[in-house]
C-alpha cells in the first residue's frame, strides 16, 4: 500500500512537472504567436485568404469584389458582447473611410434571422456575410487558432495582412492601424 502512494505521489509530481512546462510553452506560443500583430507562416496566412459566403440575402459574396481596397474582415456573432460593442465603431470607420478605400466586411457565425435582426435594427452600412463551420476554418485560416470572438484582419490595398486582433477594437487602436494604409 505505501509503494502504491509512493507511485502515485511521483505520478502527480511528474504530471505537476509537466504542466508547469507546457504552461511556459503555451505561453511563448500565445505571446510570440497570437497576441502578436504582425503576419506570420504558422498558423495562418500572410495574405488574403479568398472566399466566397452569402450575404443575408441569400447572394454570394466574394472577396475578389473588393480587390485594391483596405479590407477589414470582422468575424462576429450577435450573442457576443464585444462583437456587439465594436459594430457601431466600424459602421462610424465604414462610413468615415469609405471614400478613401476602405471596406468593412462582416462575417457572422450565427443564426441568419438573428443576424439580420441585428443589423436591421442598427442600420448596418457594410456588408454582412452569413458563415457556418466555413467561418470557423476561415478564421484558422487567418490566424484565430483559438475560434476567439471578435476577430478581425486588416489587409491592405495588395491583399497583404498588416493586423490582427482578438477582441474588441477601440477607436484610436483602430486609427492607428488604419491611419498609414489610408494615405
Amino acid at each position: 500500500m505505501r509503494t502504491r502512494h509512493l507511485v502515485l505521489i511521483a505520478l502527480a509530481a511528474l504530471l505537476a512537472g509537466m504542466l508547469v512546462a507546457n504552461q511556459a510553452k503555451l505561453r511563448y506560443w500565445y505571446t510570440q504567436w497570437v497576441l502578436s500583430d504582425t503576419p506570420r507562416p504558422a498558423g495562418g496566412s500572410q495574405a488574403l485568404v479568398p472566399f466566397t459566403l452569402p450575404d443575408l440575402e441569400g447572394r454570394s459574396q466574394s472577396t475578389e469584389q473588393w480587390r485594391g481596397r483596405i479590407l477589414l474582415i470582422n468575424f462576429w456573432a450577435t450573442w457576443c458582447p464585444p462583437c456587439k460593442e465594436e459594430i457601431p465603431l466600424f459602421m462610424d470607420f465604414q462610413e468615415r473611410y469609405g471614400g478613401r478605400g476602405l471596406q468593412i466586411v462582416g462575417v457572422a457565425l450565427d443564426e441568419r434571422d438573428a443576424v439580420a435582426d441585428y443589423r436591421d435594427g442598427l442600420l448596418m452600412n457594410y456588408p454582412v456575410l452569413l458563415a457556418d463551420r466555413q467561418g470557423l476554418d476561415l478564421m484558422k485560416a487567418y490566424g484565430n487558432l483559438a475560434g476567439v470572438l471578435p476577430y478581425s484582419v486588416v489587409i491592405d490595398r495588395q491583399g497583404r495582412i498588416r493586423h490582427r486582433k482578438m477582441g474588441a477594437y477601440r477607436r484610436q487602436e483602430l486609427e492607428d492601424v488604419l491611419a498609414p494604409l489610408l494615405q
